[in-house]
């Protein structure tokens, strides 16, 4: 190959691998941005992690849409519990200059789903159980998969050994209702007070997550919570991982 053609070849391959550090730093940029402003209306320790999707970035110039925002925040206190929340929100319909600035409070979305996610020490603490574990009783794979029954294993109050329950977890309208179908390895005696301490009840529009949910399920040693909103106008409360309860 001649140097001509040499240069001009790395030309061709520069010139992609230039615009795409640029959309990229300019994604990273807005992520930035949402993250601040996030973290400072949720008063967080840290920014959420925070996701602008999209590719590239500079779609946005032509359909005036961004495909998906999402925001992250572990080990939080919300609403006077410590959980795992998660705010995505889908197709936004936002003008290219509002996107670039990270500006997307009055954009239109499609839809939000806020997911609250509690492992077995921050679901015991509604339970009284300072050792509660946590897993799906039909699946035995290290992750795990998702079901809505559970098998729960902690110490009942004023017991000293462990029990281990295997539960159903449901929604019946705005409730939440968890009810032991399975008592394994529990003395009879026992068998009506573990029962009622695996017994629980309560209203999911308490819960931080916006609205009332219409999915529960245990996964990965966690049970999770959640609930969607069609036809959003975008709010700062809505461009954070934290929602308030609905009530």
């Amino acid at each position: 190959m001649n140097v001509k053609a040499f240069v001009a070849a790395a030309v061709v391959l520069a010139v992609p691998a230039v615009a795409f550090a640029v959309d990229a730093a300019t994604a990273a940029k807005v992520e930035r941005h949402l993250a601040m402003q996030a973290r400072s209306h949720d008063d967080l320790l840290a920014e959420p992690d925070t996701y602008v999707g999209g590719f590239p970035f500079a779609q946005v110039l032509r359909s005036n849409e961004v495909p998906r925002v999402s925001f992250e925040a572990l080990d939080v206190d919300a609403a006077g519990l410590t959980v795992n929340s998660r705010t995505d929100i889908y197709e936004i319909s936002i003008p290219a200059d509002k996107a670039y600035a990270g500006d997307f409070v009055g954009a239109a979305a499609k839809r939000v789903d806020r997911t609250l996610s509690m492992d077995g020490v921050a679901f015991g603490e509604l339970l009284h159980m300072t050792d509660l574990d946590m897993s799906n009783p039909y699946d035995i794979s290290p992750t795990g998969g998702s079901a809505s029954e559970a098998q729960l294993t902690g110490t009942v109050p004023g017991m000293d050994e462990k029990s281990t329950v295997v539960v159903t977890l449901r929604l019946r309208g705005s409730q939440f209702i968890m009810e032991p179908i399975s008592l394994i390895d529990v003395s009879p005696t026992h068998a009506d007070t573990i029962s009622r301490a695996f017994t629980l009840t309560l209203d999911t529009r308490d819960l931080p997550i916006g609205d009332q949910a219409d999915k529960v399920e245990v996964a990965g040693g966690s049970i999770r919570f959640s609930a969607a909103q069609r036809n959003v106008t975008l709010s700062p409360a809505d461009l954070s991982p934290i929602a308030a309860p609905a009530r």
